[in-house]
């Protein structure tokens, strides 16, 4: 099963609504606290190989193939 695609919008919206709605913090605390899990949401569904650098939810299983043309990689490096 392949891993959704990442969604910066969607979870950048989620976490701001949560801190304001839930915490009650005020909007500029809250975009902060969303840029920041943004940030770092993508930098862990990024693979490490240095061969390759695509997302997650571009290979195979998130743990096989890379299913970009042309890219060397064989394994999803965390």
């Amino acid at each position: 099963m392949l891993e959704k695609q990442f969604n910066p919008e969607m979870l950048y919206n989620r976490v701001v609504h949560f801190y304001i709605d839930k915490k009650g913090f005020s909007k500029d605390k809250a975009n902060k606290i969303a840029q920041s899990v943004v940030q770092k949401e993508a930098i862990r569904r990024i693979c490490k190989n240095e061969e390759c650098k695509h997302f997650s939810h571009d290979h195979v299983r998130n743990a096989e193939t890379c299913l970009v043309d042309n890219c060397g990689c064989n394994e999803f490096t965390k």
